[in-house]
């Protein structure tokens, strides 16, 4: 950084604890090596206490994660070291997942086509999420946000929130949508959720180095839990993320980053 330039504060709204890593990863890790500072909040980032919902999805992600028998902290801690691989802060909202969510003994997202319908109308993740003040998306430079890519309950509940706190902001130029990976690998998944979102967004990608691509690939490997879920191996998974993020005009690297047109 400049000697002359002052350190900015970038914001990455997560939904959940792989998410901002995945899809910002290589933003993260170059602007934290040019000295700023860069948060990471997940959103759905809690604990759950008491008895399980006994649903078919929830016994097939933990079947899948094998992350022993608080599988919840040990994502927690997963994401804690993936965040020191970037060098990045981490916050983590105490706000279950939504296949931990429940509406009395009703599990409201029980199967894997429920966790990519509409939300749903006993949800409350939304109301809750109303009530959360956050300090830092005041002083941020940029804030990221999901676009809502694979129409995941979740990311369209905190795509929706952040907007919402957005909605007075003075400026809404340091706002920055991104494009989720995995779900963005997907034929026309992204065009699918630019058209859903309704509002005039303007391409504003982000290019970064490969030292910064690296640090990407190791934090994201420090998600064990979630690499059985999208590839075979470690070794799939850093191919798929080179070519993934590959700028075919530079040769580099690049992140799908939208802005608000002005």
């Amino acid at each position: 950084m400049p000697a002359n330039a002052e350190p900015q504060l970038h914001v990455i709204i997560s939904p959940h604890f792989d998410d901002g890593v995945f899809s910002c990863g290589g933003t993260a890790s170059e602007l934290t090596a040019a000295g700023h500072a860069v948060l990471v909040i997940t959103m759905m980032g809690g604990l759950f206490h008491g008895e399980l919902p006994d649903t078919p999805i929830l016994a097939d992600l933990h079947e899948r994660w094998r992350a022993g028998d608080d599988p919840l902290r040990q994502r927690q801690i997963e994401d804690e070291q993936a965040s020191q691989t970037l060098g990045v802060d981490f916050m983590h909202v105490p706000l279950p997942d939504c296949v931990y969510r429940l509406a009395g003994d009703l599990a409201l997202y029980p199967s894997e086509e429920s966790l990519f319908a509409d939300v749903h109308p006993a949800d409350y993740a939304p109301r809750l999420l109303k009530g959360i003040q956050i300090p830092e998306l005041e002083t941020a430079t940029r804030i990221y946000l999901p676009l809502g890519v694979g129409h995941h309950v979740d990311h369209q509940i905190v795509r929706d929130w952040g907007l919402t706190q957005m909605r007075d902001a003075p400026d809404r130029s340091l706002l920055r949508f991104y494009a989720e990976f995995p779900y963005s690998r997907a034929d026309h998944s992204t065009e699918a959720a630019l058209a859903a979102l309704n509002i005039p967004l303007e391409p504003a990608d982000s290019a970064f180095g490969e030292a910064a691509m690296r640090a990407k690939i190791r934090a994201i490997g420090c998600y064990h839990s979630q690499i059985s879920t999208f590839w075979d191996n470690l070794a799939s998974m850093e191919t798929e993320v080179k070519r993934a993020f590959e700028d075919p005009q530079s040769a580099g690297h690049v992140e799908r980053l939208w802005k608000i047109a002005r």
